[in-house]
């Protein structure tokens, strides 16, 4: 008879959500077009983190050498913060380049790609941190793994500071972008949950923070502030990467405005000016 464990009840949870979430994932990337929808290109790729972790805490239901799954579990758990990261500065990279101008627009790719390094790099961490432990419950403990856990919470640190700014330029951004920064709003709070779970886990040497050990405890905690705060971000953007109206024109410069300060582009067309509708002079 099968055994499920309070964890592999989890794992079927997360399979039920997160493969829907990839085919709707690949929906938005398709609407959006690749170019558009970097933000969303690291959402799928976080959903097929979950997916194939999840596989691998079910395959050691009745696995006589559960070790290597159980690993490959717990290395995905890890690795879950890089993409949502990275998804959320994609997202903020499109409202960038709707409220900056060409050049603006240009340089701001150079901070992008400054953001990604040490992203990538906690990412790499935490793998060699994984995979260098001894024991699944050991991964938390890896130097490496701690490293970047501590780079994972600068990049989230400097995202809620381009956050920020980009409120400030709301009314530069285009009706779609805006609606982007109201989701990036709403889900750093929820980064933030699961990002205080990655530096509990990683620093408190507190048990209760180690859902390896299988307790009941560590599990709901994971379940908590792990889980249920990943699933949120996932269905936000999502929902927005749906509702937003597909993006249209150059990807640098300002949406519906010209010069680095945002003021109002010349409008063409109707209505007509005064001397438009009776000549240039009158006598």
């Amino acid at each position: 008879m099968v055994h499920i464990t309070y964890s592999d009840g989890v794992s079927i949870g997360r399979l039920a959500y997160y493969v829907p979430a990839l085919f709707v994932s690949v929906v938005v990337i398709a609407k959006h077009g690749a170019r558009r929808a970097f933000g969303w290109i690291f959402l799928t790729i976080f959903c097929l983190i979950r997916i194939i972790g999840s596989a691998a805490q079910l395959d050691t239901i009745n696995n006589n050498n559960p070790k290597t799954p159980e690993t490959i579990a717990l290395v995905c758990t890890v690795l879950g913060l890089s993409p949502l990261l990275l998804s959320t500065l994609g997202i903020l990279t499109r409202v960038y380049h709707s409220i900056l101008d060409q050049t603006a627009s240009t340089k701001f790719s150079f901070v992008v790609r400054a953001i990604q390094i040490p992203a990538t790099v906690a990412l790499i961490l935490c793998i060699v941190g994984a995979t260098n432990a001894q024991n699944p419950a050991d991964i938390d403990s890896e130097s490496t793994v701690h490293i970047g856990i501590i780079l994972f919470a600068v990049v989230y640190g400097v995202l809620v500071l381009l956050t920020g700014y980009a409120l400030r330029q709301w009314r530069f951004a285009g009706l779609g972008e805006s609606r982007l920064i109201i989701a990036v709003c709403v889900t750093l709070p929820f980064l933030a949950v699961r990002l205080l779970y990655s530096l509990l886990a990683a620093f408190s040497h507190d048990a209760k923070f180690n859902p390896a050990t299988g307790s009941t405890s560590s599990i709901t905690i994971a379940l908590v502030m792990e889980t249920l705060q990943e699933a949120i971000v996932v269905l936000i953007y999502l929902a927005a990467g749906l509702m937003v109206p597909k993006a249209t024109g150059d990807l640098g410069g300002k949406n519906q405005r010209s010069g680095h300060g945002g003021a109002a582009a010349p409008q063409q067309g109707y209505p007509l000016s005064e001397q438009q509708m009776y000549g240039q002079s009158r006598v």
